[in-house]
């Protein structure tokens, strides 16, 4: 590691993963960064915590909504509803862009909402049942695309680009969200 990262998590705070810098130097870029600190924290407090609204509120979130369902078991819930969803809109939208992934999972995850490895293998967090439909639409766009671009470069966003021209409306509504089922 070579450089100093600074986290925001909801559940645990501000991590700051530290190559070789001093308590001194550390505090002195933490306060430099204060005020996006305290904005990020702030934001993912108020963003959408699918364990709360079910808890709390005793509502699931499901395609961008809260809504009063009879649910058991919350992880199954939403691993169920994202294979079904994903599967019916993977096969329409890879179909589309004429990209077709070697192997579709889902798993659980804290951090990220889809993944495309080497293998072209796309692999799906079980909560994007959460979102709402066009945002699970994008993400499927945005793995797909790595299937062609395996970077983050204007290529890749072009392609994106041609199958949903409002993707970046689609990030910002992500921002809302975690993939997080806490």
């Amino acid at each position: 590691m070579k450089h100093l990262y600074i986290t925001i998590n909801p559940e645990n705070g501000v991590i700051v993963k530290n190559p070789n810098f001093s308590k001194n130097q550390i505090q002195k870029i933490i306060n430099t960064k204060a005020k996006w600190i305290y904005t990020k924290l702030k934001k993912s407090k108020q963003a959408f915590n699918i364990r709360d609204i079910y808890e709390k509120e005793y509502k699931v979130l499901y395609l961008g909504k809260k809504e009063t369902l009879h649910v058991e078991h919350l992880e199954e819930f939403y691993r169920s509803e994202t294979k079904k969803i994903v599967s019916k809109e993977i096969e329409k939208i890879s179909t589309d862009m004429n990209l077709l992934p070697t192997k579709i999972s889902f798993r659980k995850t804290k951090r990220r909402w889809g993944s495309c490895n080497h293998k072209n293998e796309l692999s799906f967090t079980i909560t994007l049942a959460q979102l709402p439909l066009e945002c699970i639409r994008y993400i499927i766009i945005h793995e797909l695309s790595h299937i062609k671009h395996k970077n983050h470069k204007q290529e890749f966003y072009e392609t994106i680009h041609s199958y949903m021209p409002n993707f970046k409306m689609q990030e910002k509504i992500l921002k809302n969200y975690s993939p997080s089922l806490n």
